[in-house]
């Protein structure tokens, strides 16, 4: 597949980008050092308690998306160069997001008709993507499954089971609409899905070498301990993951945060939070309605982080004609 599109220059592009271009430098480094180390003595201190050293992420573009009617962005992955999309409305495409001076354009890429799932629903739900060896794998909330999707279009099939069975077992998906949010391949035999909340959790499907296709082995944990600081009403969640050789993320929408952590035999460990909170209450971006975090798509490459913010048609405050959702594009700490 060409894919001649390289984000990160595009982004350097932007005219809300200039005055950030000369920003890097080795003081960036020491801070983050010095504020990491931070809060795991506070982490420490306070046994697992909430943290007040987030590292705040620095802003360097906040684009609305144009493009596609109701786009409601719900999950992103980077594959050679180019950031691709699903959207909760839209059960028949990848989407191609592009980065255009001062907006970002979401607009098919693949189009198709996924095969039966086994389960009866009204639509599929995307809500996690990821890419890996020439394909996409999209995770629905409504099948409990991941659909595997050639970067040609062609191959589709789903390569897990349901997985409904397991989470409940460990009593995941007790909230209706808060089930199955995004998913990282941890090999090309092991992938694991994030539960969204009440509780959150995490799930792994895998084979070994000798299982056959259909009979993975499934396993799910409850994680909803967690060391951030979120403000009432709202519950610790996942909305989505993030694998590169950076290591392991977590998107946690309603702290706001980015978050590294590891993830080994069934235990989670909080390494560090990084927070966009600074901007998605900044009435410049802001929402009408902050009840509740937006942010549900991340991905990252070498120097960005990219989050999308799902606003179901809501208006920003600024301006209460418009009712797009946002890509936020931030400088990479580590």
């Amino acid at each position: 597949m060409k894919m001649p599109q390289d984000i990160w220059r595009s982004v350097q592009s932007c005219r809300a980008l200039q005055f950030c271009k000369n920003l890097k430098s080795c003081t960036r480094g020491i801070i983050v050092s010095a504020r990491r180390m931070l809060i795991c003595l506070t982490s420490l201190v306070l046994l697992g308690g909430s943290t007040t050293g987030a590292l705040e992420l620095e802003l360097l573009a906040a684009l609305p998306i144009d493009g596609l009617e109701n786009a409601q962005p719900s999950g992103l992955t980077v594959a050679g160069g180019v950031m691709f999309a699903v959207s909760d409305k839209h059960d028949h495409a990848i989407f191609r997001i592009d980065i255009r001076g001062d907006n970002a354009r979401m607009e098919p890429f693949i189009t198709f008709n996924a095969p039966w799932s086994g389960t009866w629903a009204k639509r599929l739900d995307f809500e996690g993507l990821a890419y890996a060896d020439g394909s996409f794998y999209l995770v629905s909330e409504s099948c409990l499954r991941v659909l595997h999707v050639n970067e040609n279009g062609g191959g589709l099939e789903w390569i897990t089971p349901n997985v409904g069975d397991a989470a409940s077992e460990a009593g995941l998906f007790g909230v209706e609409n808060a089930r199955l949010e995004g998913l990282a391949i941890l090999s090309p035999r092991r992938f694991l899905l994030a539960a969204e909340r009440g509780p959150r959790g995490l799930i792994e499907v895998w084979w070994e070498e000798t299982d056959k296709q259909d009979k993975p082995h499934i396993q799910a944990w409850e994680t909803d301990m967690t060391m951030l600081t979120l403000p009432e009403p709202r519950a610790v969640d996942f909305t989505d993951l993030h694998l590169d050789g950076g290591g392991l993320y977590a998107l946690v929408r309603n702290a706001d945060a980015v978050v590294p952590i590891n993830w080994s035999n069934g235990k989670l460990e909080e390494l560090d939070e990084w927070s966009f909170r600074h901007v998605v209450n900044d009435p410049t971006y802001a929402y009408v309605n902050q009840t509740f975090g937006k942010a549900e798509g991340l991905t990252m490459d070498d120097e960005l982080v990219y989050i999308a913010l799902d606003n179901n048609g809501q208006a920003r405050l600024a301006d209460d004609t418009d009712h797009r959702s946002q890509l936020l594009i931030f400088a990479r700490p580590d």
